[in-house]
């Protein structure tokens, strides 16, 4: 079992991919990252991909982290030819399905930053799916992100809001 565990974060390590925190079989995440901001900023912006890999659907009630006083999960929707945020109060993701988080799309964004991080510096990002424990990764700070494949399903017409 021991070795079993070593040789999955291994290879999750070497693959670009947020091992699992221990416990947390349901959920993983792909490619996190925290857009970096200018000195004073009060608001960052993260995205990522949050895949759930469990039999059974996995409702995310909300994101954490210590860089803000709060995150939310945003969308942003058209209105005409207006386009406005709105707060995204839970996600529901059947099994295999991924909960993707892009520049311009959903995104989550941490709010009242007291002391903005450097680029390059790492900054934890949990997701909360209860009754599971929170499903952790270090996302680092950065202008520009990697690209997110898409390969499942993201419209998530059974989500709850």
């Amino acid at each position: 079992m021991k070795r079993t565990l070593l040789i999955s974060l291994f290879a999750a390590s070497i693959s670009g991919v947020a091992p699992l925190t221990l416990g947390a079989d349901s959920l993983h995440w792909e490619a996190a990252w925290i857009r970096s901001v200018p000195p004073g900023a009060a608001v960052a912006a993260a995205y990522g991909k949050l895949v759930n890999h469990s039999a059974a659907s996995v409702t995310v009630t909300g994101i954490t982290s210590p860089l803000g006083a709060e995150a939310q999960m945003h969308d942003v929707v058209a209105e005409g030819d207006q386009r406005r945020m709105v707060q995204i109060d839970s996600v529901t993701l059947s099994s295999g399905e991924a909960l993707i988080f892009t520049p311009g799309g959903r995104h989550i964004m941490l709010l009242d930053i007291q002391d903005p991080p450097a680029e390059g510096s790492m900054v934890p990002l949990c997701a909360i799916a209860a009754p599971h424990p929170d499903t952790c990764t270090d996302a680092p700070v950065q202008r520009q992100g990697p690209s997110i494949s898409s390969d499942m399903p993201s419209d998530h017409a059974g989500h709850q809001h």
